[in-house]
């Protein structure tokens, strides 16, 4: 049995389903993975669609694998001869008793075939699907850059600094444009940050193609 850290490139470009809310709020979301260790990158757009249609988009924030029970840590199950992909071959209850999680925070929702980038007016209800979204709904979603703002003030386990740029980086390498919709971004990056520039210097560094 092969064990996958990150959701294939055809899944995360396709629309497919990447898992399902378990706890949810206006701001964001947790969602289990449908497959242990394969969750969609730091920074990857996704999507739910409400009951009335509405879409609503977020931004990975933060992934995690852990037991079922939160306050029983995983056990040393390898050792010299028994590491990586082979612990899961000899241990396959693992993948009953291990789940991946990701945390995705709102920035934004389309209703009546128009994107707004802000907050959704109604959280994605418990149980419902999360999507990865199809280069075209990426590129339609990122074309303005107003939900930049937003990620900066993100208060979670990864730095807001750390997500924009990781989300600036998968943008860049789905769009494939030669990075011109990277060097936009950065510049209105710099423009909402001019007064952090130590912040700043983070997300430019961690995001130059060269």
């Amino acid at each position: 049995m092969a064990v996958s850290v990150a959701v294939s490139s055809d899944r995360i470009h396709t629309g497919l389903r990447l898992g399902e809310v378990i706890e949810t709020t206006t701001a964001g979301y947790w969602a289990e993975s449908d497959v242990l260790h394969q969750l969609p990158p730091l920074g990857a757009l996704v999507a739910s669609t409400l009951p009335d249609g509405r879409r609503n988009y977020g931004i990975v924030a933060f992934g995690q694998t852990g037991g079922l029970d939160p306050s029983r840590r995983a056990i040393k199950r390898g050792n010299d001869d028994l590491t990586d992909n082979a612990i899961y071959d000899r241990h396959p209850e693992l993948q009953h008793v291990l789940r991946t999680l990701f945390r995705v925070a709102s920035v934004g929702f389309k209703e009546h075939s128009r994107v707004r980038h802000s907050i959704p007016p109604l959280p994605v209800p418990l149980h419902y699907s999360v999507h990865a979204c199809a280069p075209a709904e990426v590129a339609e979603f990122v074309m303005s850059p107003r939900y930049f703002a937003a990620l900066l003030r993100h208060h979670g386990d990864i730095a807001a600094e750390d997500m924009l740029a990781a989300h600036l980086r998968w943008v860049d390498e789905l769009l494939n444009d030669n990075h011109v919709w990277l060097a936009d971004a950065t510049r209105r990056v710099a423009s909402l940050m001019k007064r952090d520039y130590d912040r700043l210097v983070i997300v430019l560094d961690s995001v130059d193609p060269d």
